[in-house]
């Protein structure tokens, strides 16, 4: 049989009986290592894989693919991430010691675009129309959690995509779509094989480790940290998922050198959980938490990663809980970031200005701000240099920028804001979020401003 007959006969006839017109997979080898620029505090120590799994397969997709995919990861924490060695201990029979270093990694790929979109669950159907140009994306989204001991150092989430494209018969189908997923694969261990502290705080280096014994000898003394359980902490509804809706969501409460901004990192979280509940997607949302939500983080995702992925049809979600600060010389407003100084905001802060600005000039058909932050340097989520008074009459929160931006604020620049120490959250975030919940997802901005309303 020619080629031409054969892919031909793949519009007519189930891929699975089409010898000749192999089903893409998923699951696919990346590649030799890359060099990965950042830095690992665990660089030089033995590392072991005890979970290793890929949700989401195809019928095509086989044990032997994940087993080679598995052996391409273990090869990038041994090259790239330089452990010491990176030992397979998914299959167990492996003497693992009792505070050795563990790591867990969980992958999602999928396809997305509007022509898969009603072939969701459908993988081998999305290519049988093999007459006309197709186009989508390929995403892997990943999560590794690393374990010393029995202690969680580290719990990181990347999610990345490739598009890819191809025309005419179905003989050129699997190759595109093959190579976008070995893109978005490598892209995603590029991001997780590199570890975080607890809730995002740098690595330890070997030298910090005789810190951390002393601190779990003074481990049993501490108090027990409080356990909230706010009636918003889990969506009351769900929606279906947007492809087009975008987040980033950014929640710090105890930074590098500030006093810490209560409920800043919980509030975000929550505020994520209901983002994915609204069906904005896991793979179209950055959380920035603790000591990841750095001002060159912030600079990097809404200067570089938004404008490179929105589209007129894109809708954009911008949520920060955090410390606000007015300048002192230039009364600007400015949000701080987890590496902040009020003593030198024109570095070290981002200015409101500078947001409204750049999120105007994205092509997005709608944006939408939340703060739960105040700029007054009077209290609450406000913070100024030490000694200095409040300038609040010279506040500027930058209103004339807001052009196409929807703003909702936990207070102008003359009030403060507060928190609900009952319920573990900052004032505007709850209320925001039970307006939520209270309307099943479905509440207009109106009707969320009014639910703020005192």
């Amino acid at each position: 049989m020619n080629r031409v007959l054969c892919a031909c006969l793949a519009a007519f006839i189930p891929i699975g009986l089409v010898g000749c017109s192999a089903t893409a997979v998923r699951i696919v080898k990346v590649g030799p290592p890359v060099a990965i620029q950042e830095e690992n505090g665990y660089a030089g120590e033995d590392l072991y894989l005890t979970q290793f799994s890929v949700r989401n397969k195809t019928s095509a997709d086989s044990a032997t693919n994940e087993d080679a995919l598995r052996a391409q990861l273990i090869d990038y924490l041994k090259e790239s991430a330089k452990f010491r060695n990176a030992v397979d201990a998914t299959r167990g029979g492996v003497d693992i010691p009792p505070n050795a270093l563990r790591l867990n990694v969980d992958l999602q790929p999928s396809l997305q675009g509007g022509d898969i979109s009603a072939f969701a669950f459908y993988y081998e159907l999305y290519t049988l129309f093999a007459f006309s140009p197709r186009k989508g994306t390929a995403a892997v989204a990943g999560n590794a959690t690393l374990m010393k001991g029995r202690r969680t150092v580290s719990n990181k989430s990347w999610s990345s995509n490739a598009p890819f494209s191809y025309v005419f018969f179905g003989l050129f189908r699997s190759e595109p779509i093959l190579a976008a997923f070995r893109a978005a694969y490598e892209d995603v261990f590029k991001h997780i094989i590199v570890p975080v502290g607890t809730e995002g705080s740098p690595t330890v280096s070997k030298d910090e480790l005789r810190s951390l014994v002393q601190e779990g000898i003074k481990e049993a003394s501490r108090k027990t940290e409080r356990v909230y359980n706010s009636d918003v902490d889990k969506p009351g509804y769900r929606a279906p998922e947007n492809k087009d809706s975008y987040a980033l969501v950014i929640g710090i409460e105890k930074y590098q050198q500030l006093p810490q901004a209560d409920f800043g990192e919980r509030d975000a979280q929550t505020v994520k959980d209901h983002l994915l509940a609204l069906g904005y997607p896991l793979r179209n949302t950055v959380h920035l938490s603790g000591s990841l939500a750095t001002r060159s983080n912030m600079e990097k995702y809404l200067e570089s990663w938004l404008p490179a992925r929105l589209d007129e049809d894109s809708r954009l979600l911008v949520y920060f809980s955090g410390h606000g600060s007015p300048g002192i010389d230039s009364g600007q407003a400015y949000l701080v970031p987890w590496d902040g100084d009020v003593n030198f905001l024109t570095k070290t802060g981002y200015p409101l200005k500078r947001l409204y600005d750049n999120l105007n000039a994205l092509k997005a058909k709608s944006v939408i701000v939340l703060l739960d932050s105040c700029f007054s340097g009077a209290g609450g989520h406000s913070i100024l240099p030490k000694g200095t008074r409040p300038l609040v009459s010279k506040v500027d929160v930058a209103g004339g920028a807001l052009g196409k931006v929807v703003v909702l604020s936990a207070s102008d620049s003359s009030e403060i804001t507060g928190a609900d120490e009952a319920q573990g959250h900052g004032l505007f975030t709850y209320y925001l979020l039970k307006g939520l919940n209270e309307n099943r997802g479905e509440a207009t901005l109106k009707a969320l401003y009014d639910s703020l309303l005192p």
